[in-house]
């Protein structure tokens, strides 16, 4: 996962830490160190804390692969906890974990045991899995990944997160509303990719749409000459690229650029600058509202941390820690089952089957060489 993303770590060399993950939300290779220990420690509940009802956040925040991510959540939590009603909400306590399954499960009964009403996290996917097998949960829990393979979450757990797969199967329905019928795949050896361009072509197919192709990344350029010559006119109308915006730059040239060209929220990354972008220019990609409409009415109501982030994938989990936090409140004050949809600063959120949130990003284009919001799309 996101993930993710959910998660999804743009750089390229991030795209290949999730893979090894199986798709859980990864750090990108520039922040591969954790939050220093001083900073963990500040954030662990003290014995004050115990038996004070509170939401707690459970975040590997001592993880040196997911330490800067959870970081960001944690943030973007306390965020969302600054704009609300102080007087009324459960203050927010954080639970620093590593990645070991052990630790996770015994920092939740530990949360539990200290008061917690309601938790946050875990964040990985592997951890949203041990809990969800632990038999633990006894309290409101909202997850920000999915458990693996077939595991269903159990009562009391909900779910919320950044998953490229879910992505790549809204892009495709974008395209489709856009009369594309016929459309090429290229994708890289590594497992997040592979799944992203299997679930864009599931999709595709499931409505009635043809793969005319699937290929391989490649900077060769006699490679690459022969993926542009197999592009016939009439023929393809629709380049999916599960690519990272790094490699999607490098390729983008090699390619017709009079194919409409789609992609999922990896190819818009922190490390392309506004020039570098302009190899993308007419690609189509969703985005979170937070960075791409900063204008949009929920965006405006949250603090920006400027100078914070070096990342994209940071921003993207902040805006999830901000969302996780108002989804809490909610699932506080009534049921799952009764929600209404949240114009969430990480995408339109809505109640989904098996308690998993259905978030629902912006549609966007490059054009010269920025991200600009294009008309809205049911992605559904």
């Amino acid at each position: 996962m996101y993930v993710a993303l959910l998660y999804g770590a743009l750089a390229a060399l991030a795209t290949a830490a999730r893979a090894d993950d199986e798709g859980t939300p990864a750090a990108p290779a520039t922040e591969a160190a954790a939050p220093s220990d001083a900073a963990a420690t500040d954030a662990a509940p003290s014995n004050s804390s115990d038996d004070k009802p509170h939401i707690a956040a459970l975040l590997p925040l001592k993880s040196a692969s997911f330490g800067r991510l959870a970081d960001a959540v944690r943030r973007g939590i306390e965020a969302g906890a600054s704009t609300g009603d102080t007087e009324k909400a459960l203050p927010v306590i954080v639970y620093p974990t590593g990645d070991a399954a052990k630790d996770i499960v015994d920092t939740y009964d530990r949360a539990l045991r200290a008061g917690a009403r309601f938790v946050i996290g875990p964040l990985t996917r592997h951890a949203v899995q041990a809990l969800a097998t632990s038999n633990s949960v006894s309290v409101p829990t909202l997850a920000l990944s999915v458990p693996e393979g077939d595991t269903l979450l159990p009562d009391h757990m909900y779910a919320l997160g950044v998953q490229m797969e879910v992505e790549a199967r809204q892009i495709a329905r974008v395209a489709q509303s856009q009369g594309k019928r016929r459309a090429v795949v290229i994708n890289t050896d590594n497992a997040l990719s592979k799944r992203i361009a299997q679930a864009f072509m599931d999709e595709w197919t499931r409505n009635e749409r043809m793969i005319v192709d699937q290929h391989v990344f490649t900077t060769d350029q006699g490679r690459l000459k022969r993926i542009r010559d197999s592009f016939v006119p009439n023929r393809v109308d629709a380049l999916f690229l599960a690519l990272d915006g790094a490699r999607a730059r490098q390729i983008r040239p090699y390619l017709s650029k009079t194919i409409a060209t789609y992609g999922t929220s990896q190819i818009n990354s922190s490390d392309g600058t506004v020039l570098g972008q302009h190899d993308l220019n007419g690609v189509v990609f969703l985005d979170m509202p937070w960075l791409v409409s900063p204008d949009h009415p929920a965006v405006l109501g949250f603090p920006r941390l400027v100078g914070v982030f070096q990342t994209f994938d940071q921003d993207r989990f902040y805006a999830i820690g901000i969302d996780a936090w108002r989804l809490a409140q909610l699932l506080l004050d009534g049921s799952y089952s009764n929600l209404e949809s949240l114009d969430g600063v990480s995408g339109l959120l809505s109640p989904g089957p098996a308690r998993q949130f259905v978030r629902e990003p912006v549609p966007v284009q490059f054009v010269q060489g920025v991200a600009r919001p294009i008309d809205p799309v049911n992605l559904r």
